[in-house]
């Protein structure tokens, strides 16, 4: 029994400490494991392009307490392409991306789940093998995620973006118009300033 009113004493505690409240003008940095994965259908037939896992980093200027201002960027993801199973090309590629956000929480809480909108912008280098260039894409950016505070100004992350990237490959066999439009996953850690 004086177990149990220990738990429970030291529940109450915990959700009484204040939690990481944010605020106009707070800055949020969070870097992880990203993770972009291409939709299976190109829509070229047989051509696939391969995922890649790669660090990430966010910056969020909050505006104001619900809503904030996201820039996501991360070290060159690259990418095998196959035709039928067999690789014929490689390529980097970096997807900067800019975002609002709504968090759909009371500024206070623990726990805060986010949704954003924003704007792609994809650009590919150091294309070889069957593929000569891809062209720069601009496109529409859909996300979700969450922040749980975990005292001290820090916080643990999980995130997800919908991509559409789009570009136009120059191979051998003439310009091909190729649909990438990933998932992309994160999974790190953060602090408020």
């Amino acid at each position: 029994m004086k177990l149990l009113k220990t738990l429970l004493a030291s529940a109450v505690a915990v959700s009484a400490m204040p939690a990481l409240a944010y605020e106009a003008g707070d800055i949020i940095v969070k870097a992880g494991i990203v993770n972009v994965n291409p939709k299976e259908d190109s829509g070229v037939d047989g051509l696939t392009v391969k995922d890649d896992t790669q660090l990430g980093l966010t910056l969020t200027y909050m505006v104001a307490p619900q809503i904030g201002v996201e820039v996501l960027a991360a070290t060159p993801f690259k990418h095998g392409i196959e035709l039928n199973g067999n690789r014929v090309a490689t390529t980097k590629h970096l997807p900067p991306t800019v975002s609002a956000q709504y968090y759909l929480m009371d500024p206070a809480s623990k726990l805060q789940p986010y949704v954003g909108l924003g704007v792609n912008h994809t650009f590919f280098f150091e294309e070889d093998g069957a593929v000569n260039h891809l062209g720069k894409s601009w496109g529409l950016s859909y996300s979700a995620g969450l922040n749980y505070d975990l005292g001290d100004n820090l916080l643990a992350n999980v995130a997800v973006w919908k991509m559409d990237i789009d570009s136009e490959a120059d191979t051998a066999l003439g310009e091909l118009d190729v649909e990438i439009d990933p998932l992309v996953f994160m999974v790190g850690a953060g602090m408020k300033f």
